[in-house]
């Protein structure tokens, strides 16, 4: 019992580690002129949902992919900054809450 509870326990803790939102082209620019920006987050042993929101200045619209939830597009109307939030529940019923920040400028 104190093997399973250790392996369950190191299992939480690496996927919590390494667990993040990642943009699909972290080193190119973000602009406000109405394209798509993708985000994603790697899958989490043992999440059985992910809820994407997000807050901020540039005035983001979010999309969510029906086909998955690990993955999302941001379009900006205005330069500023945003914080997107992948709010990944557990099959336990625990709350993470994973944040990224960006910023839009204009072109």
């Amino acid at each position: 019992m104190k093997k399973l509870l250790f392996v369950l326990f190191l299992t939480f803790a690496c996927s919590s580690i390494y667990a993040q939102i990642k943009a699909n082209m972290p080193s190119a620019p973000v602009y406000s002129n109405g394209e798509s920006y993708g985000y994603y987050i790697d899958e989490i042993p043992g999440a059985v949902s992910y809820v994407w929101s997000v807050e901020g200045t540039s005035g983001a619209i979010i999309w969510t992919m029906p086909w998955d939830e690990k993955m999302v597009d941001l379009t900006f109307s205005r330069p500023g900054y945003s914080h997107i939030y992948c709010t990944v529940t557990m099959s336990d019923d625990s709350v993470e809450v994973y944040q990224y920040d960006t910023g839009a400028s204009d072109e």
